[in-house]
């Protein structure tokens, strides 16, 4: 038999700190236990926009692989030296861009 992964903890407080959890949990679209759990790892409550931002930024990284994806084929295509150099020049910014933008999403995480 496997042991759990997670334990069950009870604990009693006061019901302004209940009332507050709970409505943190709803707000966050959380579990109670789940943003009690995030608040003692990372000292904070969850921040749900943080959580947004994360999507909007993996949401950009992705369309700029599909970018550099394109720009590749394109290069792959075209015979005009001078165009190739401006695609691989712009290949470079993308690729630089998604650096950037995974660098930002791992300060993000929790």
């Amino acid at each position: 038999m496997t042991t759990p992964k997670r334990k069950l903890l009870k604990a009693y407080v006061k019901p302004e700190v209940h009332q507050r959890i709970t409505a943190h949990a709803k707000r966050t679209k959380l579990s109670a236990s789940r943003v009690v759990e995030r608040l003692l790892e990372t000292g904070k409550l969850p921040d749900r926009s943080t959580d947004l931002i994360i999507v909007n930024l993996l949401q950009v990284n992705a369309d700029q692989a599909r970018l550099g994806n394109l720009l590749l084929k394109g290069i792959n295509e075209t015979s005009d030296g001078h165009h190739v150099r401006q695609m691989q020049s712009l290949l470079k910014e993308v690729r630089e861009t998604q650096v950037e933008l995974k660098a930002r999403v791992a300060e993000l995480k929790p």
